[in-house]
């Protein structure tokens, strides 16, 4: 256990609360046991119980209860959580991949009665609700997705395709002219018509990630309501989940206490 002061290196120092010490010298607070993560007074085994029981899909109030914390601190962690799975970006496709996106936010029977006058039923493009943009690689199984902010940008969508797959790769989507702009790029771009009832012609299809779409539908529809503003924090998670559901428990625990301790 350290006791010499950070500021000035002194090694004598009186004991205070929480594990907390003053310095003799500088009088300059400390505390005597270093946290792995910065702003949370937790230890390393009090991490792993609780990334433990967030992986589980538990409440905030059972995982309170597994780890002796607050449930505004199993918030906070949460959160952080999440603000960590964001980071981890799979690599470059090599493909063939699939690209597709949906809508996320309130079903219209939720919602306030002056919103609806205000704001008439659309479907598709024309909906109200957050688009989030999806690319699924069949070669490894793994899933990319974002939110996009208001509305469906193409140069944005253009511009993640060509980071997110490599160059001259397969690439399959539905109609929507936005991706009819990808052969240009130098993809193999073949596509079904959805408008027309075709789902599938030979390999060609976007079946994979439409059954993502599902995945991330009813996750977040057991989740609850949810700010729209930390909506690509569940996203994350999701995907993080989903490219990590062919290893055991104990794996992902370990992935995940590496990528929350930044190890």
């Amino acid at each position: 256990m350290p006791t010499s002061c950070p500021a000035c290196g002194h090694t004598r120092a009186w004991k205070l609360r929480r594990e907390k010490l003053r310095c003799k010298r500088c009088r300059r607070e400390f505390a005597a046991e270093k946290f792995p993560v910065r702003g949370f007074r937790l230890r390393r085994g009090d991490w792993e119980r609780a990334l433990s029981s967030f992986l589980l899909f538990r409440s905030v109030r059972r995982i309170a209860d597994d780890t002796g914390v607050s449930r505004r601190h199993v918030q906070e962690i949460a959160h952080h959580v999440r603000s960590r799975m964001i980071l981890e970006v799979p690599p470059a496709f090599s493909g063939p991949v699939e690209i597709d996106e949906t809508y996320i936010g309130a079903q219209r029977k939720n919602q306030r009665l002056h919103i609806r006058k205000l704001h008439p039923p659309k479907r598709g493009h024309g909906t109200r609700k957050l688009p989030i943009f999806g690319i699924f690689d069949r070669a490894t199984g793994l899933a990319f997705v974002e939110v996009m902010p208001r509305k469906l940008d193409v140069s944005h969508i253009l511009m993640r395709a060509q980071q997110r797959i490599a160059p001259g790769a397969r690439v399959y989507t539905d109609g929507f002219p936005t991706y009819r702009q990808l052969a240009r790029l130098g993809y193999a771009h073949e596509w079904v018509d959805h408008n027309a009832r075709e789902y599938v012609r030979g390999d060609v299809h976007t079946n994979n990630i439409e059954g993502f779409w599902g995945i991330m539908k009813r996750t977040m529809g057991a989740t609850g309501g949810m700010r729209r503003d930390r909506l690509h924090l569940f996203a994350a998670e999701i995907a993080w989940r989903f490219n990590h559901r062919k290893e055991t428990p104990e794996q992902k625990g370990r992935a995940l206490l590496r990528l929350v301790l930044d190890e």
